[in-house]
């Protein structure tokens, strides 16, 4: 083949042996690709059009940055997709994959079966330009949650919480979807700050927001404090998909002798290079000063303790929103575990109220994750005596 788009492709081993009709090569590049990413049964089909649509060539990179494709352009990837069509999309191999989940986004394996199931080159064509356009290509396509450590990597299995599981932080609920619905809408939106006590629902929060608005694009990007320095890299790198993202520090604090916030507070403000319209920060801390400040570092008279204020100051205010989460009133605590009982069909009881509270006494005080975790151990007590 002599593709002038799609190039890349014909130096994959398995397309050569595919090329070459080597049908032991084809059946070794095809097995593991099937048992691993297939979705379909249409084996060769499938991993040709997982070969195209992860492709970075110049027809993707417009795409996904949601540039104008030219008239000239489009012709030539027709040539070489009909190529492609004719000499690989005709070759029938049926393989059923066993069916273990892959952990790909769903609108991914929506994408990679309408793909698949092109009845011509130009469907094939126009399928691999609306998946570049709405998912991008390559690892950022797959899947809805990334987790960053000097390279990315896909997260299979997401916590499933929404906001309905959330009980009793309804302004700070409305808020964030509020900020995030700006944001995914393409309006003005606000890096945010969550901080607050313990097992309130700030990582819950974040969370929930990726399974609220993941199909509208949303994407959620776990970094470690000591990568911070990473972001403007990250945000390029993001900066080039279709998608909205959120890069998720979580439970952040840093000592005064750390320097991660400084880079925290060039990444949010401070480049010359403006920060990309798709990328947002959210962090959530135990503290409403990130910066970990002592007495001893207010010594040395009125110049020094000014400056040290401001140094410790300036990280936060660079949040556009900081939301607090404080921890239930007893009252509070009781209504969340209700609400979760509810949802698992059991009703509060007097005696129930009562294991509750000495739950939070023992287990680390009142908060909805106390609250989960007596749910979890009530429900299980009671499976065990075979009450329903």
């Amino acid at each position: 083949m002599d593709l002038l788009i799609f190039d890349k492709i014909e130096n994959d081993s398995c397309i050569q042996a595919i090329l070459n009709k080597d049908n032991v090569g084809v059946l070794r590049g095809v097995i593991k690709f099937c048992e691993t990413e297939g979705v379909t049964s249409n084996a060769i089909k499938e991993y040709v059009a997982s070969l195209l649509a992860n492709d970075d060539n110049v027809l993707s990179d417009l795409a996904k940055s949601g540039k104008k494709i030219g008239e000239d352009l489009y012709k030539l990837a027709s040539l070489d997709i009909q190529e492609i069509y004719n000499k690989l999309f005709s070759i029938q191999i049926k393989y059923a994959p066993s069916d273990n989940d892959t952990g790909f986004y769903e609108g991914y394996i929506q994408s990679m079966r309408a793909i698949t199931e092109s009845k011509n080159a130009k469907e094939l064509l126009d399928a691999l330009i609306t998946h570049y356009r709405t998912l991008g290509c390559g690892t950022l396509a797959k899947y809805a949650a990334f987790k960053y450590d000097g390279s990315l990597e896909g997260v299979t299995e997401t916590d499933s919480i929404t906001f309905d599981d959330l009980i009793g932080i309804e302004y700070q609920k409305k808020t964030l979807i509020d900020n995030t619905r700006a944001f995914l809408d393409g309006k003005s939106a606000n890096n945010v700050l969550l901080f607050g006590d313990r097992g309130s629902g700030k990582s819950s929060s974040v969370k929930a927001l990726l399974n609220m608005f993941a199909d509208k694009g949303l994407r959620v990007v776990e970094v470690p404090k000591h990568r911070i320095s990473d972001i403007p890299k990250l945000s390029k790198l993001l900066s080039q998909s279709p998608n909205k993202y959120i890069i998720f520090l979580d439970d952040l604090t840093f000592e005064s002798h750390e320097t991660e916030y400084r880079a925290l507070k060039i990444a949010m403000e401070g480049q010359l290079q403006a920060n990309p319209s798709n990328v947002l920060i959210y962090a959530t801390s135990n503290r409403r000063h990130l910066i970990r400040e002592t007495w001893a570092d207010r010594e040395g008279g009125e110049v020094h303790k000014n400056d040290q204020m401001q140094e410790t100051l300036s990280l936060s205010e660079r949040f556009g929103i900081s939301l607090v989460f404080s921890l239930p009133s007893q009252k509070e605590y009781l209504n969340i575990v209700s609400e979760m009982l509810k949802k698992r069909g059991k009703k509060m009881t007097a005696d129930t109220e009562k294991e509750a509270i000495v739950w939070a006494m023992n287990y680390g005080g009142r908060s909805a994750r106390c609250a989960k975790q007596f749910v979890t151990s009530y429900i299980a007590g009671h499976k065990e005596k075979g009450e329903d």
